[in-house]
């Protein structure tokens, strides 16, 4: 009765093990379609997109941070050297007015009264005249060099100025006090990127995708990142960004100014 009843059991089950089997095959076969889709749908996406950017999460070590702060620490450098020469350039132009100062008034008290020598003593006399008058010529010549030169260097400090308040004004050098973000954008995206345009990050790779923050400025110099999808080196620029939702730094790729895919 038992050897019976297996093949009955195994009759019986056998249709539904084959239903299982063309539901499992259906269910492989519309994964497989889906993954396919998708990829194709994810690659033609990029192809054609020109609103991706990634972001950049930038910290003290980071290394365009630590160039930042060094080139920051070249220029004040600089500027102090430049200082230093305007001072010594003043110092030496005060003391030019002293001793011309002082040659006006041997000139005045003493050089008249002795235009035509006669005696051994007078022409002693007349020749520390000619020295003066000499000396006050040279001093003259040398003042309006140095007058020169305080000018052009009064227009390198005001530049080198400059240049110090933009490193000091830079995001990398905010980074040394604390976490800031920015992201790269490729040249051919940049059309699409500009001040106060809303940034899109996606939970599940191109759909349900929302608002995470905005584009606040560019930042000049170019630099170099990989495409967040196939990974090719780009070149482009930074921008910085103001997160609204704090997690979205973390994201490979955000979108500037709509959801990749619109409606989701």
């Amino acid at each position: 009765m038992e050897a019976r009843k297996t093949p009955r059991f195994w009759v019986a089950v056998q249709p539904s093990i084959i239903r299982l089997y063309k539901v499992a095959g259906l269910v492989a076969l519309t994964a497989i379609l889906i993954g396919l889709i998708g990829f194709l749908l994810v690659n033609i996406f990029y192809f054609f997109d020109h609103t991706w950017v990634r972001p950049v999460v930038l910290a003290p070590t980071h290394q365009r941070v630590v160039e930042a702060s060094t080139q920051l620490a070249d220029a004040r450098l600089r500027q102090s050297q430049l200082d230093a020469e305007k001072i010594e350039i003043e110092s030496t132009l005060a003391e030019i007015d002293r001793t011309t100062a002082a040659d006006d008034k041997f000139l005045v008290e003493i050089g008249t009264q002795l235009d035509a020598p006669k005696t051994p003593e007078q022409w002693l006399v007349h020749h520390e005249v000619q020295k003066t008058r000499l000396d006050k010529d040279n001093q003259n010549g040398r003042r309006a060099a140095l007058h020169a030169r305080l000018e052009s260097l009064a227009l390198r400090i005001k530049d080198q100025e400059e240049v110090v308040h933009r490193f000091e004004a830079s995001p990398y050098l905010r980074a040394v006090k604390g976490k800031v973000v920015l992201a790269f954008v490729p040249y051919q995206n940049l059309r699409n990127v500009k001040q106060q345009v809303k940034l899109y990050g996606c939970s599940w790779g191109l759909v349900m995708c929302h608002v995470v923050g905005t584009v606040k400025n560019t930042i000049d110099g170019e630099v170099q990142d990989i495409h967040p999808h196939d990974e090719s080196v780009q070149r482009g620029i930074m921008v910085e960004i103001e997160l609204s939702t704090p997690s979205a730094e973390g994201e490979s790729v955000l979108f500037a100014g709509s959801k990749p895919l619109w409606l989701f």
